[in-house]
């Protein structure tokens, strides 16, 4: 409980920044810069720590934050962990600015990016060195290099799916974080991260908030694309929402084609490539962008056809064989309405099912057998399917 205390305070100070850094500060007479963190880094956020900006349950995030970001930036020297993914983002508010991913990292010499489609996943020599630098992204940025804003730099650092058996950063620690100026580098104290083992299914909205009940929104049957963008969004990302309002005894039933995605989370010795990096599906309070939970990728059932079946129902309405045994997937609803999201990472280019391809006004047009059919039916109807065609 003191964690998420001192958590919360310390983004306290950063929205209060936000909201007093209107426009960059003037470099004529620059206040001493000072992370806002003891360590360069905040305490781990994400759906069980502070569940706000809609988070993946399978990912985990820490921020930085520094007033007046001197000319000289920050040096961020950090391991690839052992995971699905990592980047950096930085944010102008809650806008995103830039963004710096695993595959755009070059490694320290005699260092492997384990990210990298084909590359070693147990490679033991694994660092990298990134830099933050005040202003907009140039037409040629410097390599590894994130451009934040000179006023107040907030960064979030990403790590998505660690391996099975390791802690929220992949066993990797967080990055050593120097800040850089006129006289000379100051590099901050090691963060203390405690050795706790990532389980994102572990994480459900417990009791939630009261809020007003929430409009169904648009047809359930309608996804509509969007980019995120204004609530700390991952520009690696791009995302279908839908709202699902089942009454009392109904259950909304979602079927799609499953991407392709790398198998990271046994410890696999090798990214192996794929038409999407990640996948998720959750379901979300659309009033206070809280998270109830979330299936990833690799673990969802589907069927001869590659297809996958989700429930979404209150708890009391679960039927009894929306469960992994019969293949099929469940997730909770949430206060009013539920907002369903779902993303895509990172595509390759060839991939036409991928949303990030898709066109912004009907993504059904060219997603094809990946794009979600949503219906609604009744518990007992779900039910008598039984486990047959789930398998």
């Amino acid at each position: 409980m003191h964690a998420i205390k001192d958590l919360l305070r310390g983004l306290v100070a950063v929205a209060a920044l936000v909201g007093a850094v209107a426009v960059p500060m003037t470099r004529e007479a620059p206040a001493r810069a000072e992370p806002v963190f003891d360590c360069g880094w905040s305490r781990r956020i994400g759906a069980d720590t502070l569940n706000v900006a809609l988070p993946d349950t399978f990912a985990n995030y820490w921020m930085t934050a520094v007033p007046n970001l001197p000319a000289e930036g920050v040096t961020l020297r950090g391991t690839f962990p052992h995971g699905r993914y990592i980047s950096f983002t930085s944010y102008r508010g809650s806008q995103t600015l830039d963004g710096l991913n695993d595959l755009n990292i070059a490694p320290d010499p005699g260092s492997v990016d384990p990210f990298l489609p084909g590359a070693d996943r147990t490679a033991t020599q694994r660092s990298y060195t990134v830099r933050v630098m005040p202003g907009p992204r140039p037409e040629r940025p410097a390599p590894n290099t994130l451009y934040a804003d000179a006023g107040l730099a907030v960064v979030l650092y990403r790590v998505y799916r660690p391996d099975a058996g390791l802690d929220p950063l992949g066993g990797a620690g967080l990055p050593e974080f120097t800040l850089n100026g006129a006289d000379g580098p100051r590099t901050m104290p090691e963060c203390a991260t405690p050795p706790q083992v990532s389980d994102p299914t572990a994480v459900q909205l417990a009791g939630g908030i009261d809020l007003p009940p929430a409009l169904p929104g648009p047809d359930h049957r309608v996804w509509s694309k969007t980019s995120g963008n204004g609530v700390f969004a991952n520009p690696d990302n791009t995302y279908l929402t839908s709202r699902v309002a089942p009454r009392a005894g109904q259950v909304a039933v979602i079927r799609a084609k499953l991407p392709r995605t790398p198998a990271t989370y046994q410890g696999q010795p090798v990214m192996a490539p794929a038409p999407l990096r990640y996948w998720s599906l959750c379901t979300n309070e659309v009033s206070s962008t809280r998270v109830s939970a979330c299936v990833a990728d690799d673990g969802i059932t589907t069927d001869a056809a590659d297809e996958f079946t989700v429930v979404v129902s209150d708890p009391a309405d679960r039927p009894a064989n929306a469960t992994a045994d019969c293949g099929v997937a469940w997730l909770p609803t949430t206060n009013g309405a539920t907002l369903l999201l779902m993303r895509n990472m990172l595509p390759a280019p060839d991939f036409a099912g991928a949303i990030q391809h898709a066109p912004q006004d009907d993504p059904a047009a060219t997603m094809g057998p990946y794009y979600p059919r949503t219906e609604l039916t009744s518990v007992g109807e779900f039910a008598a399917i039984g486990c047959a065609r789930s398998r």
